[in-house]
């Protein structure tokens, strides 16, 4: 669920205000016919620009950390009873990433993955692969099959 941030809301306008500002005032300084009128217009509106940008910019940086922030927030792992042969009952959680990254491993070289059940260890899963267990390390760089 995306949240609403206010902080973030309240920099766009000020950023945006900012920008309306300095145009305007500009529009002002330019249509006054004094002598370095167009410099000092020139001045004005560079200035808002960069300061209704950095505006902007901070409300962006605000926007991305609770983007961030929600997807953190989110269950990101699935809560599984199972029974495994020799190990008894156990209880676990599999990481949707680890098993992204089991299914694909196995996928590449052809093999059918079944149920995929977590140990007690991080990390390290016990895969169904054409009917046979094998114990998996995921969560580095690769899968490493730990059995062979």
């Amino acid at each position: 669920m995306k949240r609403f941030n206010p902080i973030a809301k309240l920099l766009n306008y000020c950023g945006f205000g900012v920008i309306g500002l300095g145009v305007i005032s500009f529009m002002i300084i330019i249509l006054d016919q004094r002598v370095g009128a167009g410099v000092q217009g020139t001045t004005v509106l560079i200035s808002s620009l960069v300061t209704g940008l950095l505006f902007l910019g901070f409300a962006e940086v605000i926007h991305l950390l609770q983007g961030i922030y929600d997807q953190r927030s989110e269950p990101d792992a699935v809560e599984v009873d199972f029974t495994y042969q020799g190990d008894g009952e156990k209880t676990g959680r599999i990481d949707r990433e680890d098993e992204r990254e089991i299914r694909s491993f196995f996928k590449e070289r052809n093999q059918k993955v079944g149920a995929i059940h977590p140990t007690g260890e991080p990390f390290i899963y016990i895969v169904e692969v054409e009917g046979r267990m094998k114990r998996v390390e995921a969560g580095g760089f690769t899968v490493k099959i730990l059995d062979e």
